[in-house]
């Protein structure tokens, strides 16, 4: 059976305000998946009572924020006015466009408690025609994302399509997002149709066409090869089209740099949509 494997990412720890990240894209040799160009996984994290995850009004522009959690919760907050507690299995998906703000909390209830937190957050670039698009929101509920369960395998499409499931969360390019959960009876093909494709492993002992594959480590596959799953344990496969060359800094992305130098101006002018009832305080414009 050929390699499938083409590049092995590993990740770097980031201190944000989620706390300690594993980052895995943009990577200095693959900034992106398909239209993918940042990925955090987030814990599994043990939060003790008293702490809380606090992450102030930030803006972003010309990408969707997509938020996906394993275990525990968060309320996201944004000026379009959505106010939504995300829960394992859930969906967040928080289109900027032209411009938005929001901010992600603990829930209330959960500050008096031990709790995990346990997810992945993931940006899309936006395709050339919707970067300047108005700000949306639209949330999953779990029991609302398509789920196909083999024998041995359950594959949940958590955006885009695959496996001959599409999820009702789509995006401006084609994409996939899926959690893949194996109890290595069986194998799964990769049954999508993109040109950039990668797999990330959450737990377990895991392998694609024979190549071992460590745990949270992002294995960019070969495009020109068909690829098998097997083993058992739970990985996230993610990808798509290509959208062309994308700027990012801070929390902006667009196909033009001097698309980047007006966000920072507006944020610093405070031009931005505010979140209602929790835009205060902000966060800077980073030095």
């Amino acid at each position: 059976m050929d390699n499938a494997i083409e590049l092995r990412i590993e990740p770097r720890t980031r201190t944000v305000g989620l706390g300690q990240v594993q980052r895995l894209l943009p990577y200095r040799n693959r900034r992106m998946i398909g239209p993918f160009i940042f990925a955090d996984l987030i814990g599994p994290d043990l939060m003790p009572p008293g702490s809380g995850i606090n992450i102030d009004a930030h803006p972003h522009i010309g990408l969707s924020t997509v938020t996906y959690l394993f275990d525990g919760r968060l309320v996201h907050r944004d000026s379009t006015g959505a106010v939504q507690t995300i829960e394992p299995g859930d969906v967040n998906w928080m289109t900027a466009g032209s411009g938005v703000t929001h901010t992600e909390r603990s829930h209330p209830d959960d500050l008096v408690t031990s709790r995990s937190l346990h997810g992945l957050q993931t940006w899309v670039a936006l395709s050339h025609d919707a970067e300047e698009t108005a700000a949306s929101f639209q949330h999953l509920p779990a029991s609302e994302v398509p789920v196909e369960a083999a024998t041995g395998a359950e594959i949940r499409v958590v955006a885009g399509a695959g496996w001959g499931l599409e999820s009702p969360v789509g995006g401006s390019s084609p994409l996939v997002l899926a959690e893949l959960q194996l109890d290595g009876t069986s194998t799964v093909p990769v049954a999508v149709d993109h040109r950039e494709v990668a797999v990330l492993v959450l737990d377990g002992d895991m392998a694609i066409n024979e190549e071992v594959l460590t745990v949270g480590q992002l294995a960019v596959l070969r495009s020109d090869v068909a690829s098998t799953l097997s083993g058992r344990g739970k990985v996230i496969v993610l990808g798509g089209e290509p959208v062309g060359k994308r700027h990012i800094w801070w929390n902006f992305v667009s196909s033009h740099p001097d698309r980047i130098e007006q966000a920072k101006e507006d944020w610093v002018a405070q031009r931005f949509p505010i979140v209602p009832d929790d835009h205060e305080p902000y966060v800077p414009l980073p030095a």
